[in-house]
């Protein structure tokens, strides 16, 4: 079919389509379990719907109520930014991220953005939001993943072991929580949204997720408006998507799986090349995905 024969020219390891709960179409290996990228922030945004419903995290404390602050200090105004602008990527916080972060040299200079202002997609603020996390609950974002997601959900496997904190502490004190995921557990998370929260999520945290602030953005959410309705995307770099659409009972998965030790070295800042599948050629597979008889 015509994409099988686009995904065998590309450096795809692994796509699952799932429309109304079962797996209408597999490419590569489902179980292969690889680095999620940016397609981690999505994750920490779900952790967070229990704490802020019980009034654990408070979404309009500022960083310097919270005494967040950074290597060399944060800024006055980057001080005065809210959970809630971190959530919804306008923190007016420019410093440095730990982890590799190739958007840095298209933001704006420090202190001059208002903290609620712009939206700025950045490293930083996924970063603190996972210290923020773990200061405010007790708990690591590895052990709130195993217990909360990966566990009611069965994830089939997910190993606590291979989680780590990736990222360079001297550049930044917020250190970034990457899981190590596979693409069947990862398609768990879009149908746990598709599927309201199935009380594990409050599902007023869901409906204040994916609701857009900023150019599609919800709460760590990409929220695509399409011809078949509303999406929710996931999105890390090298070709790590996670991509549902409600209105159609549909989650699509796609993974190109990044060795261990080469995520490890790039979140280190090493110059190391990945080949990965770009927005465009998933946009392509995409199409073809909502062109079949799934959609």
């Amino acid at each position: 079919m015509e994409l099988t024969k686009a995904l065998d020219a590309l450096p795809t390891t692994c796509v699952m389509v799932i429309k109304d709960g079962r797996t209408v179409y597999e490419y590569g290996d489902p179980a292969e379990v690889g680095y999620l990228a940016s397609a981690r922030k999505p994750v920490l945004s779900l952790l967070y719907g229990r704490p802020v419903t019980d009034g654990v995290i408070d979404l309009e404390s500022t960083l310097d109520d919270l005494g967040i602050d950074d290597v060399q200090g944060l800024l006055p105004r980057e001080r005065r930014a809210t959970v809630h602008d971190l959530l919804t990527g306008r923190s007016g916080v420019y410093h440095p991220a730990a982890s590799s972060n190739e958007l840095q040299a298209r933001l704006p200079e420090r202190g001059t953005v208002e903290p609620g202002t712009e939206f700025h997609y950045t490293a930083w603020d996924a970063n603190a939001l996972g210290t923020i996390y773990e200061q405010q609950t007790g708990r690591r974002v590895f052990d709130a993943v195993a217990e909360d997601l990966a566990g009611p959900l069965g994830f089939q496997d997910f190993d606590p072991v291979r989680q780590r904190l990736l990222g360079r502490p001297e550049v930044s004190r917020h250190l970034a929580h990457h899981p190590f995921l596979s693409a069947r557990d990862l398609a768990r998370v879009g149908l746990l949204v598709l599927e309201r929260g199935r009380g594990l999520v409050p599902e007023q945290w869901l409906t204040r997720s994916m609701t857009p602030y900023a150019k599609n953005y919800g709460y760590q959410w990409w929220l695509p408006r399409l011809p078949q309705g509303r999406a929710f995307m996931a999105i890390g770099n090298f070709g790590q998507f996670l991509f549902g659409i409600p209105d159609r009972n549909l989650v699509v998965v796609h993974r190109v799986a990044v060795p261990d030790e080469l995520a490890i070295a790039r979140n280190a800042g090493a110059d190391v090349a990945i080949e990965g599948v770009s927005h465009l050629e998933f946009r392509r597979i995409g199409q073809l995905i909502l062109g079949s008889d799934w959609a």
